[in-house]
């Protein structure tokens, strides 16, 4: 592995050091902090990537990552969540994050997802382009790419067709297509199908 270095942020303790200590052993340069404001003090442009939950005391990691986009923009932001918890996942899409990966997981399944992100960095990380990258190998059309775009980043079909210039049960239907195509049946199931673990 090279230097590539990796900020852990976790505020449960035998979490974080599971997590600290397997991919130390997978090669990774890795530090851990208990929260949030332990992570922004410890922020600056050498890290490669961090790992933050989203639940935690005194600041979560929705802030967290809007320190992470000034404080080290080239960093990977990958977001450990629920995707019961609708609501924190599309802020955190919205506030930049690259990846989310779902509980549980191990070491091993984070290294992985860290050199293939990596690897496929470089460029505008603008949410829409990461999502537009991770679907363009889909048998979506375009017009149905630009949907799910919408959709993951948490759009109402009513603001989904004003953006797209569609009639609401026009979006319904592409939607009804996209998830049949998919062999998904939600918008849970999309958000599985995109970022799997």
């Amino acid at each position: 592995m090279s230097n590539e270095r990796v900020l852990v942020v976790e505020d449960e303790a035998d979490a974080r050091e599971l997590l600290v200590r397997g991919l130390e052993r997978l090669g990774w340069h890795v530090a851990g902090a208990s929260d949030g404001e332990e992570a922004r003090r410890m922020l600056d442009a050498g890290w490669n990537a961090v790992v933050t939950d989203i639940r935690m005391p005194r600041m979560d990691g929705l802030l967290l990552l809007s320190h992470i986009r000034v404080l080290c923009p080239g960093a990977l932001r990958v977001v450990i969540t629920s995707f019961g918890d609708k609501d924190h996942v599309l802020q955190a899409l919205n506030q930049g994050a690259d990846y989310l990966i779902e509980k549980p997981f191990s070491a091993q399944q984070v290294s992985d997802l860290l050199k293939r992100l990596l690897q496929e960095q470089g460029g505008d990380k603008r949410i829409d382009q990461l999502f537009i990258q991770r679907l363009s190998n889909l048998p979506l059309s375009e017009r149905e790419r630009n949907v799910v775009v919408l959709v993951l980043k948490g759009y109402a079909n009513r603001d989904i067709a004003t953006s797209l210039n569609m009639g609401e049960q026009s979006v319904k239907n592409a939607l009804v297509g996209i998830y049949a195509k998919l062999g998904v049946s939600s918008r849970g199931g999309l958000f599985h199908h995109v970022f799997p673990v």
